[in-house]
């Protein structure tokens, strides 16, 4: 990571009240290691938090008219007046929420692997225990402190600058922190849209669970067929009561381990939120069809219609089997002896 900007900000806020204002930095902080150091941790954040994916609104949304005076200008001093700006935005949005709590706004610009980020995270400071030794007499104290603790934020927005210039979609990615309304206003503050519906990620997520290797069977000791790993996954997601899919509960409900799909889509950039509703037609992909005619037995998932397995048009007695791994293996127990 190379960091070229950090300032920090803070709204002072108390749940309960609808009181608020702003203590704002008038510099940014000295890029040295240890405000490095935060700024790696904080962004280290999306490979472990649950994440949702957006873009910006652009009528009436005031954060993304500053984003894009400062993109103009570049400099220090526009970094700071764009982050003080917003910042005071925040405050006059966390007046009317009577439950928000405010906290430690951290901004950052920086590049990772050559894309360029800005980041924006709200951090709350915690309570903690501090010992003090004293040589001279051999003891020591136990004092309190408080500290930011990286490890929870209550939430955060990271703008990919490569992707919003090339008016890609998904340019901003956000960490959930699991509470309803603090969440919505901060989304409120940042002015986020979401172009991609839940048929969009119920379809990645069929792609997901057919590409993943196929775990072991717990009772029978062998690997799950795609078509049954595929099936489990719609009875899982079937019982949501809430109708909503969790990729990490879902991941251990299938592979016996929460990061199995979460990590297999940070690996292959795969853009899913980690939780959705699903779209029921979508699902659908994901049951099991069996045909059994003729002395011929076909088992696949809706899914494959249209791609590996296809009806002719021209001759209702065709069917048209696309698989080069079943083509591979009919050959060889033909040809066997």
């Amino acid at each position: 990571m190379e960091l070229k900007k950090i300032v920090i900000h803070e709204v002072i806020k108390e749940q309960k009240s609808d009181d608020a204002k702003s203590f704002l930095s008038n510099v940014l902080l000295t890029n040295e290691h240890k405000t490095q150091r935060l700024a790696l941790l904080l962004n280290n954040a999306f490979s472990k938090d649950d994440v949702v994916y957006g873009i910006f609104k652009q009528d009436k949304n005031e954060f993304y008219f500053r984003f894009n005076e400062y993109q103009q200008k570049l400099s220090g001093d526009a970094f700071l007046a764009f982050t003080q700006v917003v910042t005071e935005e925040l405050e006059g949005i966390m007046k009317g929420k009577f439950m928000a709590r405010g906290g430690f706004l951290v901004f950052a610009e920086y590049t990772v692997n050559t894309v360029n980020f800005i980041g924006v995270y709200l951090i709350r400071d915690v309570e903690g225990m501090l010992l003090e030794k004293n040589e001279s007499e051999h003891t020591f104290a136990v004092n309190l402190t408080k500290y930011m603790d990286t490890n929870k934020l209550a939430m955060g927005c990271r703008i990919n600058i490569n992707k919003l210039e090339d008016q890609d979609s998904n340019h901003l990615s956000l960490i959930k922190s699991g509470q309803n309304d603090i969440s919505e206003y901060f989304y409120e503050w940042i002015g986020v849209d979401k172009p991609e519906s839940n048929k969009d990620y119920t379809n990645r997520l069929f792609g997901i669970v057919s590409d993943l290797p196929l775990p072991v069977h717990p009772t029978e000791g062998m690997s799950y067929s795609v078509n049954d790993i595929r099936e489990l996954a719609f009875n899982n997601i079937k019982s949501s009561a809430s109708r909503t899919v969790n990729l990490r509960q879902l991941s251990f409900q299938l592979y016996g381990d929460e990061n199995t799909i979460p990590d297999y889509v940070r690996e292959k950039e795969i853009e899913i939120d980690s939780e959705f509703r699903y779209d029921s037609k979508a699902l659908s992909r994901f049951k099991r069809i069996e045909a059994n005619k003729d002395g011929i037995r076909l088992a696949f998932s809706r899914g494959d219609i249209n791609e590996k397995v296809t009806l002719s048009d021209e001759d209702s007695s065709v069917v048209i089997l696309t698989s080069k791994k079943l083509a591979d293996d009919l050959r060889t127990k033909i040809n066997q002896k």
